[in-house]
C-alpha cells in the first residue's frame, strides 16, 4: 500500500512533506513544537544565576557562561537572552557577560552566527558593548574552557549523544533495538562520556559556579521518551520495511545508528558522584539535586482526545516536525555515499511519508519525553570536605 493510499480512501489530503532541518523560525518547527527543554530547568537556572551575581557584587570581573550541546543557538537564545537582562540588572547596566556557544567541530557555526545576529523573524541575541559571544567547535566530553573560567554551564538535550560510535545496531538503529551486547558497549561509552562531561565542566567552573543540565533520559520505573506511540524504537520498523522493499540496502540498514544513550536512569547521572571517583571529589564537584520529569509536549492539538481527521492530519504534520529536524541526520548517515543527494532526500521523505501516516493512524497518544535535571555545584575551597 502506498504512503498515501490509507488517507486517500479516507478523503484526506496527505502532500508530501518538505520539512527544513536549518534554522528558519517558521511556527512548525521542532522548538516551536515542544519548546526548548532548557526552559524546563529555568526556575533552577535563574536560581543559580542569583546566587552567583550575590557572590559578585563587588567583583568587576566578566559573568561567564556556557551552552554546551548548543546546536544553532535558537532553542536557548530566549532563555540566555534573560540571564543577560538579570546579571545586569542585579549588578550593573555595564556589567561584562560573556556567552561561550559549544558544538561539535563539524556543525554549521554559519548557522549559530546568523541566530546570535538576528534576522528579521528574530531579533537574536541581546548584544551590546557589554556583551560577547564566543563560539567554541569542540566536543563537551574534553575541557574546552580554561581551569575556573566559567561562572554558570548549561547544556540541555545534548549528554544523550555518545561521543563514538561503539557499534553497528544490527536489528535495529538505536538502542531500544540493540541486543544485549551492544547495548552493554553503548551503556560503558554511556558511563566514560558522562563521568568526561562532567569532570570537564568542574574543572572550567570557579569555585562556587553551577552545572545544569536537562537529560533525554528514563526515568526510575523505566519510562522512555515516547514522542510517538511504540517510542523511538519503532522507527526501525519503518526502516526496515524499506530494506524489504529494496528502497535501502541492508549494509544501508546496518550502517544507520541513532548513536545514542537516551535510556540513562537517575541512578546513571548520580554515578560520577556515589563512585568515589577521586577528580570529581578534588574538584569539589557537589551534586544538589537530581529530578525526572514527564513532559508532555504542549502542543494543542496534542491534547485533542476523538480527532476529526482534519485534526489527525495536523497532528501527524507537528509530530514529524518534531522529529525530522535529528532523525534526518540519523537517515542521511545511513545512506550510502554513491547515493546521490536526490536519491538520498527522496529515500528521507519516504520515511517521513510514513512516519506520518503512521502518526495520523495513531493520533490518540499523547506524545511525551523523560528528562533528568541533574544541578552541579563546584564548592568553595573552604567548603570542599
Amino acid at each position: 500500500m502506498a504512503e498515501e493510499s490509507y488517507l486517500a480512501a479516507n478523503g484526506v489530503s496527505f502532500p508530501t512533506m518538505k520539512m527544513d532541518t536549518m534554522f528558519s523560525g517558521q511556527e512548525g518547527d521542532m522548538y516551536c513544537i515542544h519548546g526548548h527543554a532548557g526552559n524546563i530547568s529555568r526556575r533552577a537556572i535563574l536560581n543559580s544565576l542569583k546566587k552567583i551575581t550575590d557572590q559578585r557584587l563587588e567583583c568587576q570581573q566578566p559573568i561567564s557562561i556556557a551552552d554546551f550541546g548548543t546546536a544553532d543557538g535558537r532553542a536557548s537564545l530566549s532563555l540566555v537572552n534573560e540571564m543577560i537582562d538579570i546579571i545586569q540588572t542585579d549588578l550593573r547596566k555595564e556589567q561584562a557577560v560573556i556567552i561561550y556557544y559549544n558544538d561539535q567541530p563539524m556543525s554549521d557555526f554559519n548557522l549559530l552566527s546568523k541566530v546570535i545576529h538576528g534576522n528579521e523573524e528574530s531579533a537574536g541575541l541581546s548584544i551590546n558593548n557589554s556583551i560577547y559571544p564566543v563560539m567554541i567547535p569542540r566536543t563537551m566530553y574534553e575541557q574546552c574552557l580554561p581551569d575556573n573560567s566559567l561562572d554558570l554551564a548549561i547544556s540541555s538535550v545534548a549528554t544523550h549523544y555518545l561521543s563514538k560510535k561503539v557499534c553497528h545496531i544490527k536489528n535495529g538503529i538505536c538502542m531500544g533495538t540493540a541486543d544485549d551486547t551492544e547495548q552493554g558497549l553503548m551503556r560503558e561509552q554511556g558511563i566514560e562520556d558522562w563521568r568526561n562531561f562532567v569532570i570537564s565542566r568542574g574543572r572550567e567552573l570557579k569555585p562556587g559556579g553551577f552545572l545544569i543540565t536537562m537529560n533525554i533520559s528514563s526515568n526510575d520505573i523505566g519510562e522512555t521518551c515516547l514522542p510517538i506511540d511504540k517510542g523511538v524504537p519503532h522507527f526501525a520498523s519503518f526502516w526496515s520495511d524499506m530494506k524489504k522493499e529494496g528502497l535501502i540496502t541492508q549494509d544501508e540498514y546496518i550502517a544507520t545508528n541513532f548513536n545514542s544513550h537516551y535510556m540513562r536512569t537517575p541512578a546513571d547521572f548520580a554515578e560520577p558522584f556515589s563512585s568515589d571517583i577521586p577528580e570529581v571529589m578534588g574538584l569539589g564537584l557537589e551534586l544538589v539535586s537530581l529530578r525526572s520529569v514527564k513532559h508532555y509536549l504542549q502542543k494543542p492539538v496534542f491534547q485533542i482526545g476523538n480527532k476529526d481527521d482534519n485534526e489527525k492530519l495536523e497532528y501527524s504534520r507537528e509530530t514529524v516536525a518534531m522529529i525530522y529536524p535529528w532523525m534526518h541526520h540519523v537517515l542521511y548517515g545511513g545512506l550510502s555515499k554513491k547515493r546521490t543527494e536526490e536519491e538520498k532526500e527522496r529515500i528521507i521523505d519516504k520515511f517521513f511519508s510514513r512516519l506520518q501516516m503512521y502518526a495520523f493512524e495513531h493520533s490518540a497518544h499523547k506524545p511525551y519525553l523523560i528528562f533528568t535535571e541533574v544541578i552541579v555545584k563546584k564548592c568553595q575551597r573552604h567548603d570542599v570536605k
